[in-house]
């Protein structure tokens, strides 16, 4: 037992953790949930980490064709072609094949995937509502929290980047919609200019799914963009420890200064509070595979087009349904106009204090962020696409030129 204390206190020496567990947390930031969906983001990347390590050494990426006999598949995966009869045999990729047997034929296969999935999803929830509350809050205005909203914006990017990312490596039907939509993101700076589409289809080799472009995707989702998302996250770990939590939403200015100063060390208080997040956190992942599972869809094939009534995750869901719904110069530059717009926040909130009720212009704004994305994501998965929806909208099929990676593309040469 001493030699485990001994242990302990080297490890503390060495690393310099004592100097953060004893780090000061005000105790508003313990006790109020608009301060935890940070962590909760955080524990999710790090389980992502630790599922996405074995879901990698089974994953083969590849676009190479294998015939599945039909009656070897699951019959709750619905793999059938819509509206007609079940043929004997389907058409899938190697990813896809690779996943199915990650999924089916690998014991405990099934929970990880699941589980890394369920945790996925949970990782955005958490992002997005960190992005709103730290916006509601206002916490840009504290010491450093410019360079912190900023870091914190490039992660919430890169968070949906990399679920989109990973969403494609199946190669199923959902998942090639979704590389549609980002190579259509891609080509709006085109349209305004700026060659970044060309770029990308340079850097990739090809319009079409390839194995080199599977490739790329699957390097990008295991090691570039998570490597980015450790950087930035240590970082703006660091800019916390030094500029502190965001202040409380409270008008009174001695409230909140005393709010501010009555602070208690790290170890054990949100040490202990965030021990109990982790294993809420796995208890929840784990209780969404069991009675959730989320089945393995639909299997695409180079050449295939996308059935009408596929839809893509609904982290771009809203997207989606926008590009399809209005006119495609407005749409597809959405997401970046907001992006910006996030971005440009701290210079333009300036004045002001940090209370709810003094800051009723911006939590309007974030009202209308939440509504943009919300109505976008309810509507596309309500309504089939397109059809008339009010009076006030006008549906319309972008043309292949303005949109060109919403149908199938064709493989160059």
């Amino acid at each position: 037992m001493r030699a485990l204390v001994r242990l302990w206190e080297l490890l503390l020496e060495r690393f310099h953790l004592k100097e953060f567990l004893e780090h000061p947390v005000p105790r508003y930031s313990n006790i109020n949930p608009l301060y935890w969906f940070g962590d909760v983001a955080a524990v999710s990347f790090f389980l992502l980490a630790l599922t996405g390590f074995f879901l990698a050494l089974l994953y083969t990426p590849g676009v190479q064709v294998i015939e599945i006999p039909t009656s070897a598949l699951m019959p709750w995966d619905k793999l059938y072609l819509r509206g007609e009869e079940v043929p004997p045999t389907l058409k899938a990729t190697q990813s896809y094949v690779s996943v199915y047997t990650i999924t089916y034929l690998t014991p405990f296969g099934f929970v990880l995937r699941q589980f890394h999935l369920w945790a996925a999803y949970l990782m955005i929830f958490a992002a997005l509502v960190h992005f709103f509350a730290k916006f509601v809050l206002g916490s840009y205005k504290r010491k450093g929290g410019g360079a912190l909203w900023l870091l914190g914006v490039l992660l919430g990017f890169l968070t949906i980047s990399q679920a989109v990312l990973g969403y494609i490596l199946p190669l199923h039907l959902d998942g090639i919609l979704a590389l549609m939509i980002g190579l259509n993101l891609f080509r709006y700076f085109d349209y305004i200019g700026i060659p970044v589409g060309g770029t990308i289809i340079a850097l990739l080799g090809s319009n079409y799914p390839t194995d080199a472009v599977v490739k790329i995707v699957y390097v990008a989702h295991i090691l570039i963009v998570p490597a980015i998302i450790l950087i930035l996250l240590g970082l703006k770990i660091q800019g916390i420890l030094y500029g502190g939590v965001s202040p409380p939403p409270v008008k009174n200015e001695e409230i909140r200064r005393k709010m501010v100063e009555d602070k208690e060390p790290f170890y054990p208080h949100r040490f202990a509070l965030m021990v109990g997040q982790v294993f809420l956190q796995i208890s929840l992942l784990l209780l969404l595979v069991a009675f959730f599972p989320l089945p393995l869809l639909e299997p695409w094939a180079p050449g295939e087009p996308v059935p009408p009534g596929v839809r893509p995750p609904w982290p771009v869901m809203w997207y989606y349904t926008y590009v399809k719904m209005i006119d495609p110069f407005i749409s597809v530059g959405l997401p970046i106009v907001l992006v910006l717009f996030a971005l440009v926040v701290p210079l333009l909130d300036r004045k002001g204090g940090v209370s709810i009720s003094e800051r009723w212009f911006w939590i309007l704004i974030a009202i209308i962020y939440m509504a943009i994305i919300g109505y976008g994501t309810v509507l596309g998965f309500i309504i089939e696409i397109p059809k008339q929806i009010t009076p006030f909208t006008r549906i319309a099929v972008p043309p292949e030129s303005a949109v060109p990676y919403i149908t199938t593309p064709s493989p160059i040469g």
